[in-house]
């Protein structure tokens, strides 16, 4: 049985088995969009190599393909959240029952926490989803958590320190990360040889195993530190597996260590967040691209930095994503890999964080390892920004946000360094600006409709709007 229904039948059971449920409500929620995206034929130049609206290079020409029309669709959710304790016994509960695949969407998503556990004055243990209080806090909409059995101490004030002891890792997909996600029709199968929702190794045993340790010291002014380890095995549909190793043993030993170090100052009106994060592993491939088949080293590094102003009823938070890129010699081969991301996409503009889905480096996403380039399902090292301006005045709320990628250089030797030099980027940007318009009532009510541009260069000839509706309420 997957280990996300298990945690979802046990913490149901467990709940609803009991007398006291008061902190559970129900919250039923609708989603609709309309989507324009077409090929633009005032083309004054030729693409630039590689990134056209295809997952790899090789794909075939988008104005041939058919979902370059208006698609328009709904969909609807009901969740179930809540916090409560009964006597050393607490849960955190928050998942959302989706309307399916007929949506595109998965059947249930999971929220930041999901779980059940028992709690001292000391510490916690629980069994579900939790979310990772150690990880970059730079972007508004940035998560990563474990999916298992956790451990947390507090052994001094304002001291938190966290153990995953073990953690199905499943890409720490949340529902607003996803919603839009499947809107495109996907082009894979028949140019992969396998179905969207599967994985190349389906079948094989694909271990995917995650062991996290992090710590957070602080009030206004916090510290962070966390370590996580992976074993992906042959899970992702992007690597290329040693064929002989997995053929006796089912998987190749790739493994990663991911680790950030990081600080953030939160006072009353300005908020600021700085984190220097590492990648180390190996990849175990057979791939002719590289100056040693059989092992690439994984070494990489990022930095992300947020800042936030708060002046009465208005918001601006600036952030900033900056990762550095694989190494090659002068024959283009890959000596040494670069930073490898964990955790959901950080911006939250819809194109770029679910539609197209670009990374600003590789990731270990809900579909294992990946590291491609591309326009669509991109995992591109580069540099990511984003900003946001918000307004509240009672219950209405309007927000701008504006989000910004701009990838290294395809091609060529590289250092494999982080570099702040504009002639070792490409020469187009990826952009998209985003209106979202709202009603709120505290936590229970949501209306809103949100519209979506976005910017490409005249190269690569498409042209897209993005417009949606969304509202929830607690029953």
């Amino acid at each position: 049985m997957n280990p996300s229904k298990l945690y979802y039948i046990l913490i149901m059971s467990i709940l609803f088995g009991t007398s006291s449920i008061d902190a559970v409500v129900v919250e039923v929620g609708i989603l609709g969009y309309e989507l324009f995206l077409k090929e633009s034929n005032a083309k004054k130049e030729s693409p630039p190599p590689g990134w056209d609206l295809q997952i790899n290079r090789l794909g075939t020409d988008f104005q041939n393909v058919s979902y370059l029309n208006r698609i328009s669709g709904e969909s609807m959710f009901v969740g179930l959240n809540g916090k409560g304790k009964k006597e050393r016994i607490v849960w955190d509960l928050n998942i959302k029952l989706t309307t399916g695949k007929e949506s595109g969407l998965k059947p249930f998503y999971l929220g930041k926490n999901h779980y059940i556990g028992y709690e001292t004055s000391r510490f916690l243990i629980g069994i579900g989803r939790r979310e990772h209080l150690f990880r970059p806090k730079s972007f508004q909409t940035s998560f990563d958590g474990g999916e298992g059995i956790f451990l947390e101490f507090l052994p001094l004030p304002n001291l938190i320190l966290q153990f995953f002891l073990w953690d199905h890792h499943s890409g720490a997909l949340l529902f607003e990360k996803d919603r839009f996600h499947s809107l495109l029709p996907s082009q894979q199968q028949g140019r992969q040889g396998f179905p969207e929702d599967s994985e190349p190794n389906a079948g094989r045993r694909s271990h995917h195993r995650r062991h996290s340790f992090g710590l957070l010291y602080g009030d206004y002014l916090q510290l962070r530190l966390g370590i996580q380890y992976l074993e992906l095995g042959s899970w992702g549909r992007h690597v290329k597996d040693n064929q002989r190793e997995t053929k006796q043993s089912g998987a190749d030993g790739d493994s990663l260590l991911n680790g950030n170090v990081g600080f953030g100052f939160d006072a009353e009106i300005f908020e600021f967040q700085f984190d220097f994060l590492w990648a180390k592993g190996n990849d175990r491939t057979s791939s002719k691209s590289t100056i040693s088949p059989g092992s690439i080293p994984i070494s990489g590094e990022a930095f992300q930095i947020g800042a936030e102003l708060r002046l009465g009823d208005f918001l601006f938070r600036n952030s900033h994503f900056l990762s550095d890129r694989e190494e090659r010699n002068t024959k283009n081969q890959i000596i040494r890999e670069g930073y490898v991301f964990f955790g959901s996409h950080p911006a939250q503009t819809p194109y770029i964080s679910q539609i197209f889905r670009i990374f600003p480096s590789a990731a270990v996403t809900e579909s294992g390892y990946e590291k491609n380039f591309g326009l669509r399902e991109g995992k591109c090292f580069g540099y990511l920004s984003e900003f946001v301006l918000q307004f509240t005045y009672r219950q209405f709320v309007a927000k701008i946000v504006g989000s910004y990628f701009l990838p290294y250089h395809l091609g060529g030797p590289t250092d494999g360094r982080i570099s702040f030099q504009k002639k070792d980027f490409e020469a187009f940007f990826i952009g998209e600006g985003v209106l979202e318009l709202s009603l709120k009532e505290d936590s229970s009510f949501e209306l809103g409709v949100g519209f979506s541009q976005l910017l490409l260069p005249e190269s690569i000839g498409i042209k897209s709007n993005f417009g949606y509706v969304f509202g929830r309420i607690q029953i």
